[in-house]
């Protein structure tokens, strides 16, 4: 399902939480993805962009697995939540550092599920 009308452009601010070997697959999807579904990504400081998706990313093993747990604001422009995305995705881990314990693709499906949500909600919006 694309988005082509008003109010597609969206920027992402930088994610708190998680080290740069889990960001890295997760902002590379999340560009895919949203090109994919029509949106135009703006750069994170760039003011002009509809919307702002604000993530924050926390893991913690537990009984051989590690779960990631994903929340992610939607703001408008001028900073307001309008909206929550949340979620979480566990996969088995032998490793005692849980964000060494999570593959690129558990990042990149987190990814792919954020801008399902997210397009989900902006054509609930009627946008």
């Amino acid at each position: 399902v694309c988005i082509r009308d008003s109010g597609n452009t969206v920027r992402f601010l930088p994610i708190i939480g998680a080290p740069v070997q889990a960001v890295t697959p997760l902002s590379r999807q999340l560009g895919a993805e949203a090109r994919a579904h029509g949106l135009s990504i703006k750069s994170s400081n760039d003011a002009s962009s509809d919307y702002i998706l604000k993530g924050y990313l926390s893991a913690f093993s537990d009984d051989g697995k590690v779960t990631v747990v994903y929340v992610w604001d939607i703001l408008d422009s001028g900073g307001a939540r309008l909206h929550r995305i949340q979620g979480q995705e566990s996969v088995p881990t032998a490793s005692a550092d849980p964000w060494a314990g999570v593959p690129a693709s558990v990042m990149q499906q987190i990814a792919s599920k954020t801008i399902a949500e997210f397009t989900s909600w902006r054509q609930a919006q009627g946008g």
